[in-house]
């Protein structure tokens, strides 16, 4: 075999490249393929092993980083997506009704509300019964201490109110508290969609915002240390494996797959290499990268044996 100078490696690797960028995408893709290297990319053990090995201890060495930074956050934005977002989230924040129905509506707000009221209103009969006893039998001064003037003037009428008058109010009390939950609970959901409600709860948005902005890095990662990630790490594996042997899941991922196929399957590699601006950033990888084990592997004893059989068999120019 001859041998071959850099100059000769370096524009073979010139030939292949510029004939492999001008490939169809489609024809170097075929999305069954894809999906068995996905299988068996998310093998339990070889998902675990490969976590072990990069993954965790690049969470390590990110949140160690960070927890050391006097960095704020508001160094992650830029000054135009700052402005933007105080922008956006200084506005009123309407709740949405859907929201406000199911919070308010529902049943256990109900019986809470009833509960409250019920409680409020016969706490106030058993007290003003009370006070009203105690006020005929000694007079307007135990009752001054317990409901004022107003229950005075009522004990003039009332003292001699007794255990069946006190239940009949107490049965009142009860009709009066049935229909007026609905009352309490439109006027808890007339609140929350007002327009007061809404800017209290933008002004709100807007200070977490703020708050955000100025939160360091080692403050934003504090709570990293109560993370469980050694139980998170031993489980990660079997529920990636676990979701991707499910249908619906797989099915998605072909239908994803197909779908960027026929989107990109009459683009050549080089095209797509010129729209990320990369054609030459990965001609130059190559002669960097490439021509070292290229001028190698053409010294290795299996090329030339490969090269020779090559060249005996090929037909003699005349």
């Amino acid at each position: 075999m001859p041998d071959l100078s850099d100059d000769q490696l370096r524009a073979l690797i010139d030939l292949t490249y510029d004939h492999a960028c001008t490939r169809p995408v489609g024809e170097l893709v075929d999305v069954e393929r894809v999906m068995r290297a996905v299988d068996t990319l998310a093998e339990p053990d070889r998902v675990r092993r490969w976590h072990t090995r990069l993954w965790a201890p690049m969470r390590l060495r990110l949140l160690e980083r960070a927890s050391k930074s006097t960095v704020t956050m508001a160094a992650w934005l830029p000054q135009p997506a700052i402005d933007g977002l105080r922008a956006r989230l200084s506005k009123p924040a309407y709740i949405p009704r859907s929201w406000i129905d199911e919070a308010v509506a529902n049943e256990r707000v109900r019986d809470a509300v009833r509960a409250m009221l019920s409680e409020s209103i016969s706490g106030f009969i058993a007290k003003a019964s009370t006070a009203l006893t105690e006020n005929k039998s000694a007079g307007s001064g135990g009752l001054r201490g317990a409901i004022g003037w107003g229950a005075r003037a009522a004990g003039s009428v009332l003292g001699g109110l007794g255990e069946e008058v006190q239940q009949r109010l107490q049965e009142r009390a009860r009709d009066f508290v049935d229909g007026a939950v609905g009352t309490v609970q439109a006027r808890i959901a007339e609140r929350l969609r007002s327009e007061e409600t809404a800017k209290a709860l933008g002004a709100r948005r807007l200070k977490a915002f703020e708050k955000f902005l100025k939160t360091t890095e080692a403050e934003a990662v504090r709570g990293s240390a109560r993370v469980p990630w050694a139980d998170l790490d031993a489980v990660a594996p079997t529920v990636l494996a676990h979701n991707l042997a499910r249908s619906e899941v797989r099915d998605a991922v072909r239908d994803e797959l197909r779908a960027v196929l026929d989107a990109l399957a009459t683009e050549t590699v080089g095209s797509l290499l010129d729209d990320a601006g990369l054609r030459e950033t990965v001609r130059e990888g190559l002669h960097q990268h490439a021509l070292p084990g290229l001028r190698a592997f053409v010294r290795t004893p299996g090329f030339e044996a490969w090269w020779a059989a090559a060249t005996a068999s090929a037909p003699q120019a005349s």
